[in-house]
């Protein structure tokens, strides 16, 4: 029986069904320690998201309480503690606490390098946490060229961070295929912040709906301070934030998923899209259109920042509505290998792998 830690920031859904796989392979014991915001969390059910794993849930505005987690991690005896990132308080502690130096660690997270101060000067900054871990688990391409230039061995980089529950999503496609044709309706999922780049988004549907006739609405699926950017824009209906079970249901009423982001190191919600068998439209800037959209194949692949592209990329789906379910459909094989089966088996080698290192 393997012990393994996630040190994790966030109760995500899709997290929480990868979890949920891995805790039942029966050589597995999985436990958890999840810090989650409690400002602008808009009533995401933390605790239900995580119903049923041994996870231990707190909120980022409590002290860390360093001796009882201490004790804690001890009592679990883990032979594996997977810390994400070094942001989060709770995650430096597990990482840096003289208590657990002999245990194994892997480094947990999706950044992608930019030439920015902060991640020119992170090699030197980071070095003594880093040297901590035995290896990196990164999300993707982008990811794991910027864990090689944080000074991890290209034989200690693994992808495969994250994974899905596929199947509610695949039948959500399900779902679209029977419809008599496809949903004239685009789809926008994300926090709406700057980063997200809702003014683009807008400027673009705005082109997109002068230049066609009946255009499609947009809908944008979050919440956040750029949400006043929706306000009264004709054709946008903004519907506030989605639990995570709502969301195969949202993505078969659409046609395609627009992302106008211009820093998003691994949307997640590209992947969603594509297990729904829907068409992406992104940036750029979306890390995971490098693992998960072809250009041509299953969607439309833009410049970052160029808004003239997004528009024409909308209009382009809009005169291939009738390519849009076959379009759709070739990208199911893409999301494929990021399945909470195939997510749980990976980290059940992984496991046993680095369990091993340096018997």
């Amino acid at each position: 029986m393997k012990r393994v830690i996630f040190f994790w920031s966030g109760a995500t859904g899709y997290m929480a069904a990868c979890w949920r796989a891995l805790a039942a392979v029966p050589d597995v014991q999985l436990k958890l320690f999840v810090e989650v915001q409690r400002k602008g969390d808009n009533g995401y059910r933390h605790a239900e998201v995580l119903q049923g794993l041994d996870a231990e849930l707190r909120f980022d505005d409590e002290p860390l309480d360093q001796a009882g987690l201490r004790r804690r991690i001890a009592d679990f005896q883990p032979d594996l503690m997977v810390v994400l990132g070094w942001r989060v308080p709770m995650c430096r502690f597990a990482a840096t606490d003289a208590a657990f130096a002999a245990i194994r660690k892997l480094f947990a997270f999706d950044m992608t390098f930019a030439f920015t101060p902060r991640k020119l000067l992170a090699p030197l900054v980071l070095r003594r946490y880093l040297h901590r871990f035995v290896g990196a688990v990164v999300t993707g391409e982008r990811s794991a060229l910027y864990a090689s230039y944080l000074g991890f061995d290209s034989s200690c980089i693994e992808r495969g961070l994250i994974g899905l529950d596929t199947e509610p999503f695949a039948a959500a496609c399900e779902r679209r295929s029977r419809l008599a044709s496809t949903p004239r309706q685009f789809l926008h999922v994300g926090r709406l912040t700057r980063e997200k780049r809702i003014d683009l988004l807008v400027e673009a549907y705005r082109r997109y709906r002068s230049r066609v006739a009946a255009p499609w609405g947009l809908t944008c699926c979050g919440v956040g301070p750029d949400s006043r950017l929706l306000e009264n824009e004709a054709g946008i209906t903004a519907c506030g934030f989605a639990q995570p079970d709502e969301m195969p249901e949202i993505h078969a009423r659409h046609g395609a998923l627009v992302i106008a982001s211009d820093y998003d190191p691994w949307p997640l919600v590209i992947a969603e899209a594509v297990a729904s068998g829907l068409p992406v439209i992104c940036t750029d800037a979306c890390g995971s259109h490098v693992e998960l959209v072809r250009h041509g194949f299953n969607g439309r692949i833009c410049g970052t920042g160029d808004v003239e592209g997004l528009a024409r990329a909308m209009a382009w789906m809009h005169a291939h509505a009738a390519e849009l379910p076959e379009m759709g459909r070739r990208g199911l094989a893409l999301a494929a290998p990021y399945a909470k089966e195939q997510w749980a088996a990976q980290w059940r080698e992984r496991i046993e792998r680095v369990s091993r290192v340096g018997r």
